[in-house]
């Protein structure tokens, strides 16, 4: 399960990933996703993922997240703050991040007050 939460006024986009994401939900995110990236296009967009509740995921819903990973600076993004709950998934995300070439503006985090104090300080890194 997944939600998407859209702030215009901030241009950030809040996102929470629950329990396993199969294939065919990973489309429906990722098609939801980008449509929440396009409402803000043309600005300087921030994103918030919560990962606390998220296991791992499959492969083929792996490969969509880095895709996604992949596609945010083409579409305005300037910072990544996601917040995970555990070692192995912070391991996860890190390789996926990774793979995407997202490292420059993707942060991994434990704590979410620090997550979202970095989020909104600066632009890209």
């Amino acid at each position: 399960m997944y939600r998407i939460k859209i702030d215009k006024i901030n241009a950030v986009v809040e996102v929470a990933l629950i329990g396993v994401v199969r294939a065919e939900e990973a489309y429906a995110y990722a098609a939801e996703y980008r449509k929440a990236l396009g409402s803000l296009y043309g600005r300087k967009i921030r994103i918030f993922v919560d990962l606390r509740g998220f296991s791992i995921a499959s492969e083929e819903a792996t490969e969509l997240l880095r895709e996604i990973d992949s596609a945010c600076a083409d579409m305005g993004v300037v910072r990544v703050a996601e917040v995970v709950q555990s070692d192995v998934a912070a391991l996860q995300a890190n390789r996926i991040a990774r793979e995407a070439g997202a490292t420059k503006w993707l942060r991994i985090f434990k704590d979410e007050a620090t997550a979202r104090s970095w989020l909104q300080n600066g632009d890209r890194v």
